[in-house]
């Protein structure tokens, strides 16, 4: 009975949502990480898909740009001195979906456009996918920096109790975002199946060398 209750139970928090919450420091990111810091790229106006990083894949707005090396943020500042960056273009979207499996945690240093002459807040929204790309977690923010700052910003990010996360999305007017940190994706199940099937395979060739 106890063994019955016991599975019941199990049962009921696997369907339970995973625990989520909004990162502000890259070191609430849990290890093993994977860092992508757009240095490889040179001003590549691109929507995408364009693999970033091993397993990593931009997509953005129409006149996205990876690569970008200068951006004027009005009241939050200048981007680009000295570094390059994403940043997005007029619909302002930078999406990076992990190719190799689901990841538990990702954010980047961000920024966006600000003015205080506006009636309204300017945000970035940084939303996670699930597998099946449906949101599974959004957050508005607001970064305040100064007009005079230089590659001024703020980390935001996503982490979950478990690894469910499929892409990461930042949203904004005059998007922009650097140092994309991950938890590296855990393989998936077929992509375990594969390289049991491989190291099978290999040990198999091993016995028959040894005893042909």
């Amino acid at each position: 009975m106890k063994l019955h209750l016991m599975a019941a139970a199990l049962a009921a928090a696997a369907t339970l949502p995973a625990h989520a919450v909004l990162a502000t420091d890259a070191g609430s990111i849990a290890g093993p990480t994977t860092l992508v810091d757009f240095e490889n790229f040179d001003g590549l106006l691109t929507s995408g898909p364009v693999a970033v990083a091993p397993g990593v894949v931009f997509t953005g707005d129409s006149t996205a740009e990876l690569g970008a090396n200068v951006r004027d943020l009005g009241d939050n500042g200048v981007w680009g001195v000295g570094n390059l960056f994403a940043a997005g273009g007029v619909a302002g979207e930078l999406r990076f979906t992990f190719s190799d499996g689901l990841s538990s945690g990702a954010g980047a240093f961000v920024s966006h456009y600000a003015n205080a002459v506006l009636p309204f807040p300017l945000v970035i929204e940084v939303s996670a996918y699930g597998n099946n790309n449906q949101i599974i977690e959004t957050h508005s923010f607001t970064v305040a920096a100064d007009a005079l700052a230089y590659n001024a910003g703020q980390f935001l990010g996503i982490t979950r109790s478990q690894a469910d996360i499929r892409s990461i999305s930042f949203k904004g007017l005059g998007v922009v975002a650097d140092n994309l940190v991950l938890t590296t994706p855990v393989p998936e199940p077929g992509t375990w199946a594969l390289m049991l099937a491989g190291l099978g395979a290999v040990g198999m060739l091993g016995q028959r060398r040894r005893w042909g």
